[in-house]
């Protein structure tokens, strides 16, 4: 009988964030994988919460960042089949994500390809980097009847939503902070943006407003922008 492919949610950072079915469904799974295996941030949050992990043998996805379309299938195509291989064996495999899988989450591309194969999956919630990041802040995210937006910053499709009602999450800046930021200040939104740099991680960062952060920021930023 093949085994089952579990795309976990390890939450942003803090490894007390890892929920309990999260731990035991990693503890259980006779084999992990992530991108980038072992030295992935998705396995070092998990080893904090469970040690004993580091003698699971971890499959290392190869996913390179960036958009051209083809080298991405590929590299979909790869990362499937070697999570095939050991579900074909019986055993079941747990996908390690950042934060939840349902959000802006790699493993998602994996586990559809592996579901068009025929295998069975799970996907077990994480919490999400941007509520990680409004506690860290000590502010609500949204209340009434104001609503909630999450972008991807640094695609164009975010530009247009920033002057929609209600408070915006801005996540996947990258590289791309510099111009997230002047397109911020321009729309007189800087100092209703707060930002949280590496949220539960080493190194974490918190500026209530836009205009205390340098042009330059980590992968993990998220900006939380709340209505003039």
């Amino acid at each position: 009988m093949a085994g089952i492919l579990y795309s976990i949610g390890v939450g942003p950072g803090d490894p007390e964030l890892l929920t309990r079915k999260a731990e035991r469904l990693i503890r259980s799974c006779p084999v992990l994988a992530a991108p980038g295996g072992r030295d992935s941030t998705s396995f070092r949050i998990a080893v904090q919460a469970i040690p004993e992990i580091t003698e699971k043998p971890c499959l290392s996805l190869r996913l390179p960042m960036t958009r051209d379309p083809q080298v991405l299938k590929e590299s979909h195509r790869l990362a499937a089949e070697q999570v095939a291989e050991v579900l074909k064996s019986g055993q079941d495999v747990a996908l390690l994500t950042l934060g939840d899988p349902s959000i802006y989450s790699t493993c998602i591309y994996i586990q559809n390809q592996i579901q068009a194969m025929g295998f069975s999956y799970q996907m077990v919630a994480g919490v999400p980097s941007f509520c990680a990041a409004a506690a860290a802040l000590g502010e609500s995210l949204t209340e009434a009847d104001k609503p909630l937006r999450i972008l991807p910053a640094s695609y164009p499709c975010a530009e247009p939503e920033l002057d929609a009602p209600g408070v915006k999450i801005l996540m996947k800046s990258g590289k791309q902070f510099a111009n997230v930021k002047r397109l911020l200040t321009e729309k007189g939104l800087s100092e209703h943006t707060s930002v949280v740099q590496n949220c539960g991680m080493p190194g974490e960062a918190l500026y209530p407003t836009l205009s205390q952060t340098g042009d330059t920021a980590g992968y993990f930023s998220i900006l939380i922008v709340k209505d003039p």
